[in-house]
């Protein structure tokens, strides 16, 4: 009788990593044309709920930042900025404008402010690319 629950349970815990892989999708994040090959970019992922999925930072070589993660079916919003001077903020003017390049996933913005959350989201149930401008 061991040796039957044995494998039973092992046939649980494999079935249980298949489905586990089949939900996790490829989803690649590029930055081009940036103005500088100086500093890094920082990107903040969200959830569809709005809570942090994970924080990067990605180096720069040759104007362009490049990352493939790993992330669960569902909907993200993606935001970056090109972090020029390594100080790990988004720096501001005497305006509360930023200085330093912006964007946000689908490319969205805002006119005197950031674009809504809903604005960025992106569908991530199969692996992707996803380009952004930042400026």
């Amino acid at each position: 009788m061991q040796p039957i629950c044995t494998y039973i349970f092992l046939l649980f815990l494999l079935v249980g990593q298949t489905a586990k892989s089949q939900d996790v999708i490829d989803v690649t994040l590029k930055f081009e044309h940036l103005e500088t090959s100086n500093g890094s970019v920082l990107l903040l992922i969200q959830e569809e709920g709005g809570k942090d999925v994970s924080k990067l930072v990605l180096p720069i070589h040759n104007k362009a930042a490049e990352k493939t993660i790993e992330l669960a079916a569902g909907k993200y919003g993606f935001s970056a900025y090109h972090d020029v001077n390594a100080n790990e903020k988004l720096d501001l003017n005497f305006f509360g404008a930023p200085t330093e390049a912006y964007g946000f996933s689908n490319n969205a913005r805002g006119t005197f402010s950031k674009p809504s959350f809903s604005e960025t989201l992106v569908d991530v149930s199969k692996n992707r690319i996803i380009k952004f401008k930042l400026e």
